[in-house]
């Protein structure tokens, strides 16, 4: 270990100590990467210089393409002008199949973790809007850019069971819901619920901290809005390969690191026999498809765990990297009260900005994790922990009605 890896482990921990969530990179790191001799940066126009370089640090160890093609490399900004690519608002006959599913639901007393079996969509019966969430997840999310918008539903005209019985029932007609944590919660709610974000083992989720571009464990997340908060609270999400075309044409030797590998701290969700953290790149290659799986909350402090060797400069700069290049090239939103997300984590990073909620607005968003039979091929130990979520030994899976 160097001695300013030390610097900054001590740096982060005095931070937390502080009550300060240690999310960004301490100062002498930065100090350290932006002095280094030789630093390939974005300033270098040489483009067959930069292709020697990606075929030197990357294609030649890994395999990875230089440049990956197709509708999962987007740019924001031209998602902005064209809302069609990204969003469908619901017809009146959309919205009238989603009440009669709900109502049948409640009406033959269903227990609501039986939307989460298999099969479950046949107690949600949808005719036409059925096809369609099936098309749309071939389509908009697994073979498309990756982020599908529903807007329309009056969400504010439910309760708490029907709106839970609605999201269920749209994620059995995706998938199947798995669990989200160590509690088994296969509905979740990403509220602020006090958690301390300063805390190794928090979920930024249940805070109401900015959370830093990301994916979740499993193969889809979907979210439903049913309240804003009264100030910020912003949705990004970012094409994972618009971020990987970009460093591999101007920076192939921050990609090379991000294509190795790091070590993700399971916060103290430790499934039966395994270790309290697991080693991963953030980019895979697999039936050549890139994938991504990345969450920096979950690295940044896994060196507190036995066996785990803290970030290397070269590392943190290309974390830096990565969240820089996902906000330049990021779609933003603001979610509204009814609006249901849905992104494709193995392509999709996504974030969320900090929020202030007041006692007539508090951000509140049902989610859902779902594992999905025409999923991507990938490797088998990133199988094991995207397909099955969070199972942890004597928890049972349920469905809170609250976030807790």
């Amino acid at each position: 270990m160097s001695e300013i890896e030390l610097e900054a482990i001590k740096y982060i921990e005095e931070q937390a100590k502080g009550g300060k969530w240690p999310i960004a990179t301490p100062p002498m790191i930065i100090e350290a990467y932006k002095n280094k001799p030789n630093n390939n940066n974005n300033n270098n126009n040489d483009n067959s210089l930069n292709q020697n370089l990606f075929n030197d640090n990357c294609s030649s160890l890994f395999g990875f393409p230089p440049k990956i093609e197709g509708p999962t490399a987007w740019f924001g900004q031209d998602f902005e002008q064209n809302e069609h690519k990204w969003i469908y608002h619901l017809t009146q006959n959309d919205i009238n199949e989603l009440k009669f599913a709900v109502q049948y639901f409640i009406n033959n007393n269903f227990e609501l973790k039986k939307l989460t079996e298999p099969n479950a969509k046949d107690l949600f019966p949808l005719k036409n809007f059925g096809q369609f969430l099936q098309s749309s997840k071939s389509n908009q999310l697994v073979n498309g850019p990756g982020i599908w918008l529903l807007r329309g539903f009056p969400i504010t005209q439910y309760n708490a069971i029907e709106r839970s019985v609605l999201f269920l029932g749209i994620g059995a007609h995706i998938g199947q819901p798995v669990s989200q944590n160590a509690k088994g919660h296969l509905l979740g709610h990403v509220k602020d619920i006090g958690h301390d974000p300063a805390h190794p083992d928090t979920r930024i989720y249940a805070t109401n901290q900015r959370q830093w571009f990301h994916s979740d464990a499993c193969d889809i997340v979907g979210l439903l809005c049913l309240q804003v908060s009264e100030q910020g609270g912003e949705s990004s999400v970012v094409s994972s390969h618009t971020i990987y075309n970009h460093l591999a044409e101007t920076r192939p030797d921050l990609l090379a690191i991000l294509c190795s590998q790091f070590f993700r701290d399971r916060k103290n969700e430790i499934p039966a026999g395994k270790l309290a953290y697991f080693a991963t790149p953030i980019y895979y290659h697999h039936s050549n498809r890139a994938i991504s799986f990345f969450d920096r909350n979950f690295l940044i402090r896994s060196h507190r765990l036995q066996g785990v060797k803290p970030l290397s400069v070269q590392q943190w700069e290309a974390l830096d990297a990565l969240e820089h290049f996902a906000n330049h090239f990021a779609l933003k939103m603001i979610l509204q009260p009814g609006d249901m997300q849905f992104v494709h984590n193995h392509s999709i990073f996504h974030a969320r900005e900090q929020y202030t909620d007041s006692d007539q607005k508090r951000r509140h968003l049902l989610r859902l994790w779902i594992s999905i039979s025409d999923h991507w091929e990938m490797p088998q130990e990133l199988r094991d922990e995207l397909r099955t979520g969070v199972l942890l030994s004597g928890i049972n899976p349920c469905v809170p009605l609250e976030a807790e």
